[in-house]
């Protein structure tokens, strides 16, 4: 039921009680009003019958005496008037009060319910040769309990009228004072549950609601202000985020430099000798358009190899796209090679097959590069780092939730040095490294895992000293179904 009904049917039933009891008292009151009428009009009755029954007693016998009270009677039906003596079998069984009442020469009266509707018997003591009786008036109640019944009917009648006429009243103002204001505040409450921060509400009106609407006013300008500033720091956040994963693009873009500019040296030799022999007339006849095919060849493999370490430095806008995965690694493997010839490590792909999934190549280049560029790091003696791709079950970290479920996992495994277990879980810290000063900043790692995290995985990593270590990226595998089943 709505609070407007509530407390219009609350101060009906109160209207109602309220009127009820006034009525009942007046009705009680009217009752007692007629009750003393009733009495008064019998003893004076009684006292002046009293006379004339004495003294005809006393001068002409009771035979006339009582024949005064029967001529009295025949003048009138509703009253009736009667004589007993207070030592008689009928005085002795008046009520005990009426009896030493007008034992103590006091009129006395009562209601005598034995017949229906009821009478009231009044007597006027009388006394007659020292002995002493009574003179009864007896007069039925039936006008009175008619009066009185008449009475009720008539207040519950206008007590239902003034109750009905309340209720209309009551209705109306309660929709309009309070129905309505309530409905307006419920709906600016939905409203700003909905996100509809610019919503307002205004009652005309001066009240506590008129106060509470002000109230939700000033909190949904709050709110409006809150969220405001929310999205500026979380833009300027999400800003200073994407510039410190750039930063650490080119920091690995300055580590494989000197590799790519060692794989440039020897194309870039073949391309100068060739064309020297060219001009200096040494290459003749078919020789000239084999040099110049080959000096072509040459520069388009190093433009392919600026091209993509181009690609890997360039600030791009977060999307994801369809990619095979085994793809992507072998790109980025192909970026690294340069790099891992110098340290004579070979970089090797194990992958059960193609793998595709939807996500962002170049943040998933960039988390892949820094795991490879931090193995090769780690392998101070030549050998091989693994990069295996496949599916898994897993459970999820704490911090992701989720029960065990199949994930895609991408395995980079090297033979270094391992990592001690006290430092272990403290490798995706940012800015906590292990390596040499100027060998690296301390945010690879770090931003790898928030890479990763953008994509709904994680990063897991486990380790063995003198034995090497293995990071483990999991991606969700939804993507990837949905691209093999349409393939």
């Amino acid at each position: 039921m709505k609070l407007a009904r509530k407390i219009v049917l609350a101060l009906v039933l109160l209207a109602f009680a309220v009127i009820a009891g006034l009525e009942t008292i007046e009705v009680r009151r009217e009752l007692a009003r007629s009750t003393q009428d009733m009495q008064h009009d019998h003893r004076l009755l009684g006292h002046t019958l009293g006379g004339s029954f004495v003294r005809a007693w006393e001068m002409e016998g009771e035979e006339e005496a009582l024949t005064l009270l029967a001529d009295a009677n025949r003048f009138q039906e509703q009253i009736r008037l009667g004589w007993l003596w207070l030592d008689s079998r009928q005085g002795t069984a008046l009520p005990a009060n009426v009896l030493r009442a007008l034992r103590d020469d006091h009129d006395a009266s009562f209601v005598d319910e034995t017949s229906v509707p009821g009478v009231r018997r009044s007597f006027t003591p009388v006394t007659i040769d020292d002995r002493r009786g009574a003179i009864e008036i007896t007069e039925p109640l039936t006008e009175q309990r008619q009066h009185v019944r008449q009475t009720i009917l008539g207040t519950a009648v206008a007590t239902g009228a003034i109750t009905f006429a309340f209720f209309l009243v009551a209705m109306a103002m309660g929709r309009r004072l309070v129905g309505r204001p309530v409905e307006q505040l419920v709906g600016m409450a939905h409203r700003l549950g909905q996100g509809e921060l610019d919503a307002r509400v205004h009652l005309h009106q001066n009240d506590e609601l008129a106060t509470l609407a002000g109230a939700m006013n000033q909190m949904a300008g709050d709110l409006s202000a809150a969220r405001a500033q929310v999205d500026a720091e979380t833009a300027a956040r999400l800003a200073t985020l994407e510039h410190l994963r750039h930063s650490d693009r080119l920091a690995t873009v300055g580590k494989l430099a000197s590799g790519v500019a060692h794989e440039l040296g020897t194309p870039l030799n073949v391309v100068l000798g060739r064309a020297r022999m060219i001009v200096s007339g040494e290459a003749e006849g078919d020789e000239v358009p084999e040099y110049a095919r080959i000096i072509s060849q040459q520069v388009q493999h190093m433009t392919g190899i600026i091209r993509h370490l181009l690609d890997f430095a360039r600030r791009r806008t977060p999307q994801r796209t369809p990619e095979e995965l085994s793809q992507l690694v072998e790109r980025t493997l192909s970026l690294l090679q340069p790099l891992a010839a110098r340290r004579n490590i070979v970089l090797a792909q194990e992958s059960t097959g193609p793998l595709h999934l939807e996500v962002d190549a170049g943040q998933l280049q960039q988390a892949l590069t820094n795991l490879v560029v931090n193995g090769m790091h780690a392998m101070k003696q030549p050998g091989t780092l693994r990069v295996r791709l496949g599916r898994a079950h897993a459970l999820p970290p704490a911090e992701l939730g989720g029960p065990e479920a199949e994930w895609v996992r991408l395995d980079v495994v090297d033979e270094g040095e391992g990592i001690a277990p006290e430092v272990l879980p403290r490798v995706f810290e940012p800015f906590f490294t292990t390596k040499d000063v100027g060998e690296g900043t301390g945010l690879g790692l770090s931003v790898s895992y928030g890479l990763i995290r953008d994509h709904g995985g994680w990063i897991s990593v486990s380790s063995e000293p003198g034995r090497g270590s293995c990071f483990s990226i999991f991606l969700p595998p939804e993507a990837g179904q949905s691209q093999e089943a349409d393939t």
